[in-house]
């Protein structure tokens, strides 16, 4: 393993979340020293049993000030900015505040990381959904943005604003667009897998809302935070530096086939159930091309899909159910 972390004081924005909580414990697993930055500390990193291990400060990342106060005071080396609106039905009911947070906070933070600096890497969540219809498939990081929903415009514009940073400020940026992740502790029941997951729990049948054909790729969190792991290790290098790189598996599947395969790997013999209730996405692809970072760096998942779906199953069995109860009355 690359000695790259060992006492690497590294800020991570968004950390009380997902992906962040997820990112601090691959971290601190290398050796590295981590801070969060967070409206809240959430109860992401108390799952990874990181409470105490990166603390966070609370504050917003459209306080540039504060921001910028952060990473002096604990001499940060590495930023990985992740904080900002996550989903794409809440940015469609509040679009302003999605602008706000995802592109206005996006150029908070870099100006902070430039006036702070020198760093040795920012990397900057962008997402797959920013690439919206194409004409080729897979997708390569070259392609047109199209997306035109409010959250796809954020994450657009947050993944132009971190390339012209590193571009015009000389600040080693990367954006990182990473298809959906999944995996234990993922706090959205909403979410397609940990709804199926707990549903499957229940002893119930999981329900999918859509027709079941929407397209799309699926990566275990661990296989996504360790990709931005390894973009930092090398975000200085010019084959790198200012770059967007796809973090992806080979192929996506469609929601049906995914439950279906989570039903599979858990044993439980049952037909998920096709709602067909939002149609919004019926007949929606999506297919990154992991050519890029694979080529550049070497990058693979770890985890094939059927053993991110199983490790995820077996997390909630454990313990997951009781989690989710807990936080619903916290």
């Amino acid at each position: 393993m690359s000695e790259f972390w060992q006492d690497r004081r590294v800020m991570i924005t968004g950390a009380g979340g997902f992906l962040g909580a997820w990112l601090g414990r691959v971290l601190v697993d290398r050796g590295a020293r981590a801070w969060g930055f967070d409206l809240s500390t959430g109860d992401c990193l108390a799952v990874h049993g990181l409470a105490d291990r990166v603390p966070v400060t609370r504050g917003t990342v459209l306080d540039g000030a504060a921001v910028e106060r952060a990473l002096r005071e604990h001499a940060i080396d590495v930023c990985f900015h992740l904080a900002g609106q996550s989903m794409i039905e809440g940015a469609a009911a509040g679009p302003v505040a999605a602008f706000e947070v995802n592109v206005r906070g996006t150029w908070t933070v870099l100006e902070a990381c430039r006036r702070a600096g020198p760093l040795r890497a920012v990397v900057c969540a962008s997402s797959n959904h920013a690439y919206g219809p194409q004409a080729v498939a897979p997708f390569p990081e070259d392609a047109p943005l199209n997306q035109l929903d409010p959250y796809g415009v954020s994450k657009a514009c947050a993944d132009l604003l971190a390339r012209s940073f590193a571009a015009n400020f000389d600040l080693p940026v990367v954006a990182a667009r990473n298809v959906n992740s999944f995996g234990p502790g993922d706090p959205h029941t909403s979410h397609i897998v940990t709804g199926s997951v707990l549903a499957l729990l229940r002893g119930e049948p999981p329900v999918i809302r859509s027709d079941g054909s929407p397209v799309k790729a699926y990566l275990h969190a661990r296989d996504t935070v360790e990709a931005y792991a390894l973009l930092a290790e090398h975000a200085a290098e010019p084959a790198v530096r200012g770059q967007a790189f796809n973090i992806t598996p080979a192929a996506p599947v469609s929601v049906l086939e995914l439950v279906r395969t989570l039903i599979a790997v858990a044993g439980a013999g049952v037909e998920p159930v096709v709602a067909a209730t939002d149609l919004s996405q019926k007949g929606y692809f999506e297919h990154l091309s992991g050519e890029k970072l694979r080529a550049r760096l070497g990058w693979r998942p770890r985890l094939t899909l059927e053993e991110g779906l199983r490790d995820t199953y077996r997390w909630f069995a454990e313990h997951g159910t009781r989690w989710i109860t807990e936080r619903r009355h916290a």
